[in-house]
Order: C-alpha cells, then structure tokens, then sequence
C-alpha cells in the first residue's frame, strides 16, 4: 500500500489537524474532484453541524463569492457578466470564523486558483496556526474528460483528441499557462499552500472513484462528525458527464457561435441554461457512445501524475486516502474519437428548451436553472411514454 511520509492508512478515522475556538478549515478543491458533492452535504447540514461545533457559513452552496472577495477579481471564464467582488466579504469572514466558538468551514475550488500574494494574505488573516488547508485530488486520467467538458461549457472549440495531446506532450510557456495546468498542477499547489502555512496545516484527501461514500467520510473525520451525517445529506447532484454526441454538438455549437468570443455576444443565462438543459433535462438512451480517452494519454497522464505524488508525499502534508490511486494507470481502447455527425432530436430539443428559457427572461428576470432542468425532463419522458 502506497504511503507517503505524512500519509494515512486508508479507512483510519482520526481528529483534524485543527479544531477549537475561531479555527478554519478552508476547502480549495480542485476542480473535478467531488467538490460540488462535499459542498451539497455541507450545505445540506447547516442546521445540524453546529452540534458538534462546525459551521458551514452562507446561504449558497459553495463561497465562490469568499474567493472572489480575497482575489479581488470576478471568477469564471464569463468576467464580463460575473459579479464583482463584494468589499469587505472576506474580512468579514474571518471576522466571523474567529468569533465563532468552533471551527468554520469555506469551501470552492476556486480558491486553488490563488497567486502566491493572496495565499500569503489568506495565511496571514486567518492566522496559521488557526487554518487547516484541505486538497481534494483524484485521478488525473479522470480528470482530463471531466475537464475538456467543463471547457466545452465556457465555449471551448479544440476536440477532445488534439487536446490531450497538446495538454500531455507539450511543455511550452503557453501550455503550462492554460487553466487546466494552472489548476492540475496539483504538485506546485500543495508545495504553494504547504509553504505558506506548513505542512502539518494541509491535508491531501485522495478521490476514489469506485468508493463513492469514501469522499463523504473523509470530510467527516476531518471535522468530527458522526459517521455518514455528511453522506446521508448528501442530496441529488446532477452532474453527469456527456456523452460523444452531446459533446460533439456542443463544440460544434462552440465553433457556430465564434467560440468564447462570440457566446459574450448573449447573456451569460442563454448560454449557461442551454447547457443546463442538454445535460442535465434528458437522460441518455441505453448504449448512447461515451468520450473515451485512448490509452496512449491514460499512459502518459499515469508518468505525469506520479510524479506529481511523489513530490506531494515529499512536503509532509497529512495524505488521507491512498495516494496509489492516483498513481493509478487506467486502461482505454487504443484508439478513440472524439465526433459524431448526429445528435439525438431529444438531446438538442433540450438543449433549445434552456436556451429558450434564458432568452425568454432577457427583461430582467432570471430562469431558475432546475426549473429549466425540470421542464426538459418533463418533455422528454414525455417523448418516452406509448
């Protein structure tokens, strides 16, 4: 069993690393790796997690908003239609976690995307000796198609195969300046925050994706919780994956339209809920093709990602979970594609029926995403009934 010098047995429940009056336990992700998962159970158990002395602070999901706050800078590839940061957000937060007689809990991914400045001043506000950093990493070879997806929905144009390839093999100024690089560089990130803050104040929770409670109790240790208060608060996320053809028709769409450049050309909801609908208001006939990564990138992101772990056991940070699954190297065919000439009539009626919704509401309102989500899975198990 992989073990690296601040690793745990897998399975071993312990205490987290900090607790007690105006501590923090600060959740920077990455990005596709179970985070929006963990931030519904929390979410979820705002009204009970102050039995055992935590507090999961806000109204929505996540605290993309916190993060916006401290970086001083809109997030998301939409900048021009996101909100500006809110003054004084962040110091309020750390106002309130050091007030509060327990530990608080901040989570979004987006905060992996700190600069070196705004990690020293997270560390510094909050105090070290009161922060506990938590990393979420799976499997990098899992990542790759859950990433060029998440690509796709900010109007990405390059298929799935060139990319990878580009991603994997080029080691050009401008490849490891991409946003994937940037926040899958999961060596330089934990070495970023361990330095900071010091070792013994990060934990890495390793993502396994054939145990999928595992995520949950992992988060339970870390804050004392009973076992599966999390997991069983853990609600309905919607958040498949596509499949070959509704992602061939979405980088096709991509192209249409101009690419990024062209979606600002509409409102961030038009775009946004014409996703919605594709994915999430139709469920995909049986058999339907799935994007496969060839095992020539699933080779090449296994000698990437091995390295990067041995450089993370290196720093010392607290490992929970086995860091051998993300040595993992995973099996793909040979060869695989990356499009298809048709789509499903359902999947672009969907697709149509957000897109109508975000249009429909360009007088000031706003469509509510499951509401849109809702009214395509109405249609389309209506199309399936005799």
């Amino acid at each position: 069993m992989a073990s690296g010098p601040g690793s745990e047995v897998p399975g071993q429940r312990g205490a987290p690393h900090v607790s007690g009056p105006g501590s923090m336990v600060l959740h920077i992700g990455v990005h596709k790796t179970g985070t929006t998962a963990v931030q519904t159970a929390l979410a979820n158990s705002r009204d009970v997690l102050g039995t055992w002395g935590v507090r999961y602070p806000g109204r929505l999901m996540a605290h993309r908003e916190v993060a916006s706050a401290v970086m001083e800078r809109p997030l998301g590839w939409r900048t021009d239609g996101a909100r500006p940061p809110k003054s004084g957000l962040w110091e309020q937060t750390v106002a309130q976690a050091h007030g509060f007689a327990g530990t608080t809990v901040i989570s979004s991914e987006f905060f992996a995307e700190s600069p070196p400045e705004v990690v020293d001043r997270i560390v510094r506000d909050v105090g070290a000796d009161r922060l506990q950093v938590v990393v979420t990493l799976r499997n990098l070879g899992r990542i790759l198609p859950s990433a060029w997806q998440q690509n796709l929905k900010s109007g990405f144009e390059t298929p799935y195969l060139p990319w990878i390839r580009r991603m994997l093999f080029s080691d050009d100024d401008a490849t490891r300046a991409t946003i994937f690089w940037r926040r899958h560089r999961h060596d330089e990130l934990v070495e970023r925050w361990a330095a900071a803050v010091g070792p013994d104040h990060v934990t890495v929770v390793v993502v396994d994706d054939r145990v999928r409670e595992g995520i949950f109790h992992h988060f339970e240790d870390l804050l004392g919780l009973p076992v599966d208060t999390l997991y069983d608060r853990r609600g309905e996320v919607s958040n498949r994956s596509m499949t070959l053809a509704e992602a061939a028709f979405l980088r096709r769409l991509n192209v249409a339209v101009g690419g990024a450049a062209g979606w600002r050309g509409y409102p961030n909801r038009v775009q946004a809920l014409m996703v919605k609908g594709l994915v999430e208001g139709r469920s995909p006939e049986l058999g339907e093709a799935r994007l496969a990564t060839p095992q020539w990138a699933l080779d090449r992101a296994a000698e990437i990602a091995g390295a990067m772990v041995t450089r993370i056991e290196a720093t010392g940070v607290r490992i929970v979970g086995d860091p051998a699954v993300l040595r993992e190297r995973l099996t793909g065919p040979e060869e695989a594609v990356d499009d298809v000439p048709d789509l499903p009539v359902d999947a672009a009626i969907s697709a149509l029926i957000g897109a109508l919704d975000g249009s429909r509401t360009s007088g000031g309102g706003s469509a509510d995403p499951r509401a849109v989500a809702h009214r395509a899975r109405a249609w389309w198990s209506r199309r399936r009934q005799p």
